[in-house]
């Protein structure tokens, strides 16, 4: 039995998410028949690379990742004066601190991890696009496993809490609001440990 000392992992995943002033914003000034809800998905897609530290035994050790998630949500709504379009996109790095349990075919990770979160929006109404952008912070807690498929080659299910806090933009009609989300998500992908 031979512990792997790096994992590369890629894939995609969805993200249930609760942003409020988002929510107020969109809800109190594009008004159509529907709202924009209190809970909302949007497309993560993430890349990570994990480097094993010192064992505490044969299976059982820390381990230190770099993650780069990008997540991705849009809005759309006809509303009485014309039609509204949002684009949200983030780029959401992290630095992630994993408790492994390896054993034969499996790998099992729980962690905590803090990164930069930059939300690039681009905002149309009436042929008009406004682009605006803003940089914060964020946390999240993680706990993934890893089944093997054959060889070195894994698949990956993984679920996140995350509070982003990536700061304040203002928008077409002068007003500002934060873009801090609560989420939740699911994502599945592949493994390569070397």
């Amino acid at each position: 039995f031979i512990i792997a000392q790096i994992d590369i992992s890629a894939g995609m995943g969805l993200n249930f998410f609760s942003s409020p002033d988002l929510r107020d914003y969109i809800n109190s000034n594009f008004i159509s028949s529907e709202e924009m809800g209190s809970f909302n998905t949007s497309a993560d897609f993430f890349g990570e690379v994990g480097y094993n530290l010192n064992s505490l035994d044969e299976k059982k050790y820390y381990q230190i990742a770099i993650e780069y998630n990008y997540n991705i949500f849009s809005f759309n709504s006809n509303f009485i004066s014309g039609n509204y379009d949002l684009q949200l996109n983030q780029h959401m790095p992290s630095i992630i601190g994993y408790y492994v349990i390896e054993g034969l075919g499996y790998k099992i990770k729980f962690g905590i991890g803090i990164g930069v979160r930059m939300a690039q929006a681009d905002e149309k109404l009436y042929g008009t696009v406004e682009k605006y952008s803003s940089t914060g912070l964020g946390f999240l807690l993680k706990g993934q496993g890893d089944t093997k498929l054959g060889g070195d080659l894994y698949a990956v299910i993984a679920g996140e809490l995350k509070y982003d806090l990536p700061g304040e933009i203002r928008t077409l009609n002068g007003a500002k609001f934060n873009l801090n989300t609560l989420g939740i998500a699911l994502k599945l992908g592949i493994s390569y440990h070397l």
